[in-house]
């Protein structure tokens, strides 16, 4: 059942690469999952686990092979345009338009969801100021930084304020200074606003900071759940980071039973 405080549902969710004529790869393997309006959830696993893949199927860029998969109540195959109007996505590997300048970048892809201008125009000035980037805003952005052009893209993600919002790697290439202001506002969209905020990571200190609970993928399976502390204790961790690396690799995780 999906009430109105579950935004995201997967049920036995699959997804099969078909590698030449007889090799397949698994990169999602009956997945179930369910995630609360207003959390901040974070996927963790090696390159390769699923992480990717899971989001590229809910935002729609994907067809799953098998399972079923929700968003704001609607399934992905079916009202994908619903969903899409909802959501925000700022892939890994994001592109961005080099001979516009950091405002114009904002304004037109808001302009795409139809966002009347005098709105737009508010939001823009909001998020160039809050990334740490309105005395560049007038500036083409082929001349900035990988990092800025980072902050770019967190606040072009963010113009259409969408209720669910996808960040796959968001602090990627940004220094430290921006990675503070970017993990500040992500705590703010989901404690003041209640946005649900989804997102890759694998600084381990990003995830237990940041996230309400995390999700740990490992060859395409949703291996464990839950909030950081709460798998620290049940496998008897001293940090998210023995968690992570005892489940992937097998070697002294215990399920909370005696060794």
């Amino acid at each position: 059942m999906i009430t109105d405080d579950v935004v995201i549902k997967t049920e036995g969710l699959t997804k099969i690469f078909q590698k030449g004529k007889k090799r397949e790869v698994v990169a999602l393997d009956s997945v179930d999952l369910e995630i609360s309006r207003g959390e901040v959830f974070g996927l963790i696993g090696t390159n390769g686990a699923g992480k990717t893949t899971l989001i590229r199927v809910l935002v729609g860029l994907l067809t799953p092979t098998e399972g079923k998969a929700y968003v704001l109540g609607k399934e992905v195959t079916e009202d994908i345009d619903y969903i899409r109007e909802r959501v925000g996505l700022l892939p890994q590997e994001a592109g961005i338009y080099d001979r516009l300048t950091a405002r114009e970048n904002l304004i037109y892809y808001g302009g795409l969801y139809g966002i009347p201008e005098e709105d737009l125009n508010e939001r823009a000035d909001t998020l160039l100021e809050i990334v740490g980037l309105k005395d560049k805003e007038d500036y083409q952005v082929k001349g900035f930084s990988g990092g800025m052009k980072r902050k770019v893209l967190v606040a072009r993600a963010l113009v259409i304020e969408p209720e669910i919002l996808f960040l796959d790697e968001p602090t990627t290439a940004i220094d430290t200074l921006g990675a503070r202001i970017v993990r500040n506002l992500l705590k703010k969209l989901s404690s003041e606003q209640k946005r649900t905020v989804i997102l890759t990571t694998h600084d381990l200190n990003e995830v237990k900071e940041l996230c309400d609970r995390v999700g740990i993928l490992n060859e395409g399976k949703l291996i464990a759940v839950g909030k950081p502390s709460e798998l620290e204790e049940k496998f008897r961790a001293a940090n998210l980071e023995e968690v992570f690396t005892g489940l992937v690799t097998g070697e002294g995780v215990y399920g909370g039973a005696e060794p």
